[in-house]
């Protein structure tokens, strides 16, 4: 290497760190545009058959914001509301007798619990968690209306010059084109898996769960109902940890047909969802290990914060992809 390359692959490595250390704040929000524009280009390709891409990539962003923005903040809005109601009312239950789970516990176990005081402080807790004092909340606020504002620009200019831009790269990157198809190719096959078959499995699930507990009367149904989507991103444990205990509420306030309704649904339909749906959705062999899936959801939460839930097994996807092209045409390289 020649002192000319070496100074202009120091100059490019400087100012990569240093655009890196400005996209930084935004990363979560950037990233998210991205899955979004990625989600919304075959709907953009059809569209602008008809009209300009200006004009199609600003009719998908307005529904954008019809269809998920403003549903987004209604839901926290509800959920919100459900954690404070919540929190006020953990006081009523009571008049709940756990008497005896208590005793068959402490008898069993020899541990002696105090159920009503263990659930007053969990839920106490997380709606402290979710509510925190004004001034944090109001800091979130207006840095989530700035990153929203922020994904909704970008995620503008990626569906109007999105081909421009993966034209570029290709041209930019030094790589042979055929070995460039092959990775985009992959990408976009376990990109798609991931989104349909994590994504939109987990968030089916926890809707689904939701359902249940709306129709048998569970109160703060909005509430739970986003804790089981969360709880669905992560193998194994999922929504059960939430309708199951449910359902033992509902038979302890007297409701048995409810309870054994709700019980019998997530047995038979919440339980059944990810197995039914996940092999339809996802196609033969771009789908990621659940302790994979788990690593990326815990991690990506970590890294980016809400939007990690999503951007976090996708992030892996992309990198399986590229260790499988890397394998592939590594004597090619």
């Amino acid at each position: 290497m020649n002192e000319r390359k070496g100074f202009l692959l120091s100059l490019i490595l400087a100012l990569g760190v240093l655009t890196f250390l400005i996209f930084s704040p935004f990363i979560g929000y950037l990233l998210g545009s991205l899955i979004l524009g990625f989600v919304l280009y075959p709907l953009q390709k059809r569209l602008r058959v008809k009209t300009s891409p200006r004009i199609s990539a600003g009719i998908l962003i307005v529904l954008t914001m019809l269809l998920i923005v403003l549903p987004l903040f209604f839901v926290g809005t509800a959920v919100i509301d459900d954690a404070v109601r919540l929190s006020e009312d953990i006081d009523d239950i009571g008049f709940i007798d756990v008497t005896s789970f208590e005793d068959f516990i402490e008898q069993h176990t020899g541990v002696d619990v105090d159920i009503l005081e263990t659930v007053d402080q969990a839920v106490r807790g997380f709606a402290g968690l979710l509510l925190g004092n004004i001034s944090l909340i109001v800091t979130v606020a207006v840095e989530a209306a700035l990153g929203i504002t922020l994904m909704l620009f970008v995620l503008y200019y990626l569906l109007k010059d999105g081909e421009e831009f993966v034209q570029w790269l290709k041209a930019t990157t030094p790589m042979p084109r055929e070995i460039q198809d092959d990775l985009y190719r992959r990408v976009n096959k376990n990109t798609w898996a991931v989104i349909k078959g994590h994504v939109f499995v987990a968030i089916l699930q926890g809707v689904v769960a939701g359902i249940g507990l709306a129709v048998a009367g569970v109160p703060n149904y909005f509430f739970w109902t986003f804790i089981m989507i969360l709880l669905a991103f992560i193998p194994i444990i999922g929504t059960i940890i939430v309708w199951l205990p449910a359902s033992a509420y509902l038979f302890l306030v007297g409701e048995p047909f409810w309870g054994t309704f709700l019980f019998l649904y997530g047995l038979l339909v919440v339980s059944f969802t990810d197995n039914i749906f996940r092999p339809i959705v996802v196609e033969r062999g771009a789908d990621l290990h659940p302790a994979v899936i788990l690593i990326g959801v815990l991690g990506g939460v970590y890294i980016f914060g809400a939007t990690g839930l999503f951007i976090g097994p996708i992030v892996i996807g992309v990198f399986k992809s590229t260790l499988t092209v890397f394998r592939n045409h590594y004597k090619e390289l």
